[in-house]
């Protein structure tokens, strides 16, 4: 049975059951910020296992993930991988154990066809309601039932004893016997039925909820009847892409792992980078260039096989295929010239290493800061005979890897509670401003929900009544501000920095100008100055994406976004950087509808509506199905539910202000509008009418320094001429008029020229400051002369200081006054210098 059947008979099975079919979340989680990737399939449904946004009680679906945690043994065993399918059926509050167990067996022997004989389950020690129902209702043989403890069969593994604190379960496991003398687990089924406090106590949960997982390519295996994940219709049209006589098993099966991660997270929007997620993007393709030898580009050349595997159930692999070939091909060619700039650094520090071992700092710095991948350093020190410090290595990995968490705000808590779980859900006021009573106050760095806030304290709080004119942080557009006053009072009692939504409840984001209780009556006002402005740069971001799709392709799509109200960014899919011409052209299209006064319409359609008017959706988003289409003219319409002007000419003017590079294949356009874009022109044009005057002035200086030069050098036969010599030396000391240090170093330079032996000091005022250098001939230098030595002494005289090289040295001083006792000692100097040789 092929792999699409496998996933479409899952699907439906569970929808006769009276599931809703939820499409996959992309691999960027779009629930749960603090995950760095999609790693389940429970992922995508946080807020219905914490009881909120219920709206079904029954879920399937087939979910793309992406792991890192087993990555060293990708390749190696049969069934590991980065990125994989889970196949899961989950329950909020609704059935439990019985209907969960009963429906993955009817799924696994009636519409898979599978041998009740082959296969065997694990249960919770403790859980006799799970045995039971194997027993009793399932009929399966006692013997047939393994008891495992908290580790291999509770979620999170081991939380009774060690947590997190909060939703858990224990689990039961169903496995495949192959009849080759080995068990396979296919699919784990978890009963979220307590809540684990502080203490170790597991309470039980009022709503409890089912949450299964089976790896689709571990089930293809099983209905495939081959020995490893790697040989089934998933993975074998990618291998054969690999010419076999050149890899091991291992590194054809890693290869072909890793380009089906790298292909699905680029599709996704993540690019390689050295930041968090494209870190992990970047690490994918650089492993897999290693296995295929180092030598030369070939992962790309692999992406459009994982395409054609992939593009019936996601079609939008097949509408990035050549912008990824191209991504991973110029990230294949990055590396190429990082191994090439490393080799040398890695040569050195073998040379360096102290009693034959590579401390962990090195090693840590080669990884870190060239790029160098651990596999290659271990192999270049086995053929040195250098050992390597692994563990100082580890160290230093283990705080990068502290740092990275913490970056990236990473929880090992999925279920980590809302600072505003439990709290009231207010009506909503239309009005501005609005009378309301302060009903939760939290600080963000406090368990505890605070009875008042005092002046300086940042906090979040909620009221109620609450605004419906407020907008929420969301889709890239910032959250209103405004003030909050206590009622018959004029001055802010806190100020609204910024406004976010959480399960239905409009939470504002504040620093307190003067204390707050709980209970109190106030006044809340949004800054609507701001919101204007926030609306003009958001409609401009619209203009911009269709400017750029009609100035550089189709292939232009939103990779993200921010805007507020002093300024927009936006990140878009394209391989080069754009020309100044394409960037004039941008702006020029974008001002074009400004200036037609185009007006600006939003329509409430069903989403499939809005695409069949060419409507772009965001990507990834997850849409209700009926939306709001925001069309500017025939220009540009997109799915979006932000904040807009009624009318393009409302913006204004638009300005770009930056272009650059976000990640490989992702540009990002920094820009202004109305005002802004106004005073940023104009302090543009006083930088330029600055910048041309300090060019004037340097052309004029350099006249003058060239006229200053033809004159003085006139003078350097009678310099010579009356120079004093002493045993073949000829000693010029002179003050040069109205000259700079750029004429004195090219006049004693052409001195010294027209000398066979010569020590020349030159000198020059000009107003509170005096130049001074001093130079001398080879012969000179190789019997003692340095001039860095004495120009040091003579700067201090004036006031000044100095230095250079034994054959050349200048130095400037404050006091010009005492030129003359420099000469003095320049005078003296010379005589002895030469007096001894």
């Amino acid at each position: 049975m092929l792999s699409k059947e496998i996933r479409k008979r899952f699907l439906e099975f569970f929808k006769s059951k009276g599931h809703e079919i939820v499409a996959s979340d992309t691999l960027v989680p779009g629930k749960d910020a603090s995950l760095l990737f999609t790693g389940a399939g429970m992922n995508q449904f946080k807020d219905q296992f914490l009881g909120h946004n219920i709206t079904y009680k029954r879920a399937v679906s087939s979910q793309k993930c992406l792991r890192t945690a087993d990555l060293d043994n990708v390749g190696v065993t049969a069934y590991h991988h980065t990125f994989f399918e889970m196949l899961g059926n989950f329950s909020f509050g609704d059935y439990f154990k019985k209907e969960a167990i009963a429906w993955a067996w009817e799924f696994m022997t009636k519409e898979l066809g599978i041998p009740e004989k082959q296969l065997w389950v694990s249960v919770y020690r403790d859980d006799g309601e799970a045995y039971g129902i194997w027993k009793n209702i399932v009929k399966i043989p006692e013997k047939k039932i393994v008891k495992m403890d908290a580790k291999e069969n509770f979620w999170p593994s081991n939380a009774p004893s060690d947590g997190p604190n909060g939703p858990c379960g224990p689990c039961s496991e169903i496995f495949f016997d192959s009849g080759r003398g080995e068990s396979v687990e296919v699919w784990n089924l978890v009963f979220t039925q307590f809540d684990r406090k502080e203490s170790g106590k597991l309470l039980p949960l009022p709503n409890k909820n089912i949450d299964t997982g089976m790896g689709l390519e571990r089930i293809a295996a099983v209905m495939q009847g081959v020995k490893t994940n790697f040989e089934t219709d998933l993975f074998v049209p990618i291998i054969k892409e690999l010419k076999t006589g050149k890899f091991t098993v291992s590194d054809m099966n890693a290869i072909a792992d890793h380009i089906r991660a790298v292909t699905f997270a680029i599709s996704d929007g993540i690019s390689p980078s050295n930041e968090e997620r494209g870190h992990v993007v970047r690490k994918l393709i650089r492993r897999a260039y290693m296995r295929g030898g180092g030598k030369e580009p070939f992962l790309y050349n692999m992406v459009p096989a994982v395409v054609e595997i992939m593009k019936d159930v996601y079609p939008e692999l097949s509408r990035r295929r050549e912008e990824i070939c191209l991504i991973v091909k110029e990230e294949e060619e990055k590396f190429a010239n990082t191994l090439a700039g490393a080799a040398p650094v890695l040569e050195e520090d073998f040379k360096k290493a102290r009693g034959g071992i590579l401390d962990g700092e090195k090693i840590f710095k080669l990884t870190d800061t060239y790029g160098l991948p651990v596999e290659i350093i271990e192999s270049e020190a086995r053929k040195k005979k250098i050992k390597l410090d692994k563990k100082g290595f580890e160290k230093f990995m283990d705080e990068r890897r502290r740092l990275s968490r913490k970056n990236s705000k990473i929880e090992e808590d999925i279920f980590t509670l809302h600072l505003f779980a439990g709290a009231p859900k207010p009506e909503l006021s239309r009005k501005d401003p609005f009378e309301a009573k302060i009903v939760t106050i939290k600080f963000p760095k406090s368990k505890d929900k605070g009875k008042r806030a005092s002046k300086g304290d940042e906090a979040d709080i909620l009221t109620s009544p609450q605004s419906g004119l407020f907008y929420a942080e969301s889709g890239g557009q910032a959250g209103d501000s405004g003030v909050i006053r206590l009622k018959g009072e004029k001055s802010p009692a806190a100020k609204i920095l910024d406004t976010y939504r959480f399960d239905g409840r409009i939470i504002h984001k504040c620093v307190m100008e003067k204390p707050l209780v709980r209970g109190d009556e106030v006044i809340v006002e949004l800054d609507r100055n701001r919101k204007k402005y926030i609306a003009k740069n958001h409609t401009a971001t619209h203009l911009l994406q269709g400017a750029l799709r009609k100035v550089l392709g189709e292939h232009v799509h939103q990779a993200g976004s921010y805007v507020n109200g002093e300024r927009l960014r936006f990140d878009f899919t394209h391989m080069k950087k754009l020309t100044d011409r394409e960037i004039e052209k941008v702006e020029s299209i974008v001002n074009d509808c400004i200036t037609k006064k185009i007006a600006v319409e939003k329509h409430e359609k069903t989403l499939e509506e809005a695409k069949k008017e060419g409507a772009i959706a965001l990507f990834g988003e997850k849409y209700a199905d009926r939306v709001r289409m925001v069309s500017v003219g025939g220009f540009s319409k997109e799915v979006c539910g932000g904040t807009h002007v009624d009318n393009a000419g409302d913006i204004e003017l638009f300005k770009i202000t930056r272009e650059s590079s976000v990640a490989a294949g992702v540009r990002r356009i920094e820009a202004l509008t109305s005002k802004r874009a106004r005073a940023w022109l104009e302090e543009n044009e006083k930088r330029k009418a600055r910048g041309e005057k300090l060019l004037r002035e340097k052309e004029r200086e350099k006249l003058r320094e060239k006229e200053g030069l033809r004159k003085a050098a006139a003078g350097i036969d009678d310099m010579l001429e009356k120079a004093k010599d002493i045993k073949g030396v000829k000693i010029v000391i002179e003050e040069i008029a109205n000259a700079n240090m750029g004429i004195l170093r090219k006049l004693s330079d052409s001195i010294k020229a027209k000398t066979k032996s010569s020590f020349v000091f030159l000198g020059s005022r000009d107003g509170e400051r005096v130049d001074i250098v001093l130079t001398g001939t080879k012969d000179l230098v190789s019997n003692g002369f340095n001039a860095s030595e004495i120009i040091k002494s003579a700067a201090k005289i004036v006031n000044g200081s100095g230095g250079g090289r034994p054959d050349f040295a200048q130095a400037g001083g404050k006091n010009p006054s005492e030129l003359k006792k420099v000469f003095e000692f320049i005078e003296k100097s010379a005589a002895d210098i030469i007096g001894r040789i």
